[in-house]
This record gives structure tokens, sequence and C-alpha cells, in this order.
């Protein structure tokens, strides 16, 4: 038996692991005897919350929570920059199959993927087999290289990013896969703890600009092509590059729309000029992809 420090009653003792100070069972947590290491006892929580988060961490000054590679490095950028967790990996893999089968129904457009599974079959078991994988290829890069596009930036400024799927993502997939509609809202990428407007606007910025720089270089492709092909060979060239151009500039002047939540939104409060050019130049590529690459066919 020992004496309580408190209340100086006879009891089991029990050692203050942040004072040192010894209590009996009702005054032998920090609370109760008014520990004055009662922040270490905060901190110490907070740090293993912290931990179990993986990412971030709660600053009591701001009332925030913050990745956790902002605490460790405030200055300097992750190290960590394309770490996928288990969940983003998953929510990738069942994106990426839905955007496929979406290229696949559009084969068969407008009857649905009943009729883009026959004629992409039909293509595969023939000698333009190539045709119909390069279009399910440059769906694929459109949707997944803009979407990591948003992750890469993110994390680049050091930010927590990952993709998920979302329940309007799972909804808007089914719609394309079934009445041939290439829509891209299968999931999105969350972010947290941007410490700029800037940082902020130029993570949005970056799905868009990577749909623009694909496109630009399908145009590039489809003058090589001109040059270097031949006239029979050219023909299903042309019409990929075309798709993919189209595909692009679609995908990203949908989501400059100045309108929350698209990015085009926060592009638009950091830097107007920055929008008005980058949805100038997508609308290019649109108009490039119906009304310019026809010509080289």
């Amino acid at each position: 038996m020992t004496t309580c420090s408190l209340c100086g009653h006879d009891d089991l003792s029990f050692t203050c692991p942040y004072c040192n100070g010894v209590f009996c069972g009702e005054h032998r947590l920090p609370e109760s005897h008014g520990c004055p290491g009662i922040q270490k006892v905060r901190e110490s929580a907070q740090r293993r919350v912290s931990d179990s988060l993986g990412f971030e961490e709660f600053e009591e000054e701001n009332q925030t929570w913050t990745p956790v590679m902002s605490r460790k490095k405030p200055k300097k950028r992750s190290s960590k920059k394309s770490r996928f967790s288990t969940t983003e990996k998953r929510d990738l893999l069942i994106a990426s199959i839905l955007v496929i089968l979406v290229s696949i129904s559009i084969f068969g457009s407008p009857s649905g993927i009943i009729n883009g599974i026959l004629i992409f079959v039909s293509f595969i078991t023939s000698p333009n087999w190539w045709v119909p994988v390069g279009m399910i290829s440059i769906f694929l890069l459109s949707f997944m290289g803009h979407e990591l596009a948003h992750k890469f930036t993110a994390q680049h400024y050091g930010m927590w990013s990952e993709f998920r799927m979302t329940s309007m993502g799972y909804y808007l997939s089914a719609i394309a896969i079934l009445f041939s509609i290439p829509i891209f809202g299968t999931g999105t990428v969350y972010t947290s703890g941007a410490s700029s407007r800037e940082d902020n606007a130029k993570t949005n910025l970056a799905g868009p600009l990577s749909n623009f720089i694909i496109a630009s270089g399908l145009v590039i492709v489809a003058i090589l092509a001109v040059l270097l092909l031949s006239p029979v060979s050219i023909v299903y060239v042309i019409f990929l590059v075309q798709y993919g151009i189209i595909i692009n500039g679609v995908l990203g002047v949908f989501n400059m729309i100045p309108i929350q939540p698209f990015d085009g939104a926060t592009i638009k409060d950091w830097s107007r000029p920055v929008w008005i050019v980058l949805t100038i130049a997508l609308i290019s590529m649109v108009i490039i992809g119906y009304l310019v690459i026809p010509i080289l066919m």
C-alpha cells in the first residue's frame, strides 16, 4: 500500500508516467490528478492516432488535420511521391476495368456493350487487331492519366492524395457501358493539406493539362503518319489519332468548366489567364480532331 499524493488515502500505487507522482486508483489518470504533464498526454495521444492513420495528424493550434509529411519536413517535398495504398490500388484496378468496358462498349455504339464485344472480337481475330487495342489504350491513358496527374502533382507539393471510386462513378459507368456513352466519372482523386491556394490550383490544373499534352502528342503522331506511312496503313492510324485527340479534348474542356466541383473553378479563381489559355487550347484540340484530322485521311 502507498499513500496517494493527492488525497492521502492508502491504496495500490500507480505512478504517473508524465509527472512521476504516485496516486490511488481514483486519481491515477492524468486528468484526475491535474497532471502538469497533460500536454504531453495529448501530444502522445495525437501521435498515436497520427501513426495509426499513416498520413495525418491533428494540429491543436489551427484545429485542423494536416499531412504527417508536412510535420516531418515542413520545408521539403515528400520523398514518397508515388505511394499507393492498398485501397487505392484496388480502386484504380476497378476504375481501369470499368474504363476498358466503356471503351469496348463504344465499339458497339449506339447498341451498347453486347454489340461492342462482338465487334471487338471480330477485330481481335483479324490482322487489324491493334486498332481496338489502341483505342482501349488511348481511352485508358486519357482517363487514368488525368487522375494520376492530379495525384502526383498533389504529392509533389507535399499533400496527401489518393484515388477513390465513388457511388456516382459506379452509376455513371453502368450508364456508359449499357448505352455506349463516353462518360468520364468513375472516381476522383481526394487531396488534403494544401499549403497554399496556388498549390491547390496547380494540382487541379494538372489533370486538364495532361489531356492537352496527350492530344498535342497525337497531333504530332498524325503529322508523322502522313509523312512516313503508306496510304493503306494510314487510315487506321489517323482514325486512332482522331479518336484520341477528341477524347482528350472533350475530357479536358469538360473539366475546365468554371463551376465547382470541376477543376476549372479552382483554376479560374487562382489565375483567369491560365484558365482562358488552357480552355482555348483544349477547344482547339477538339476542333482539330473533328475538322482537321479527317482531311489527312
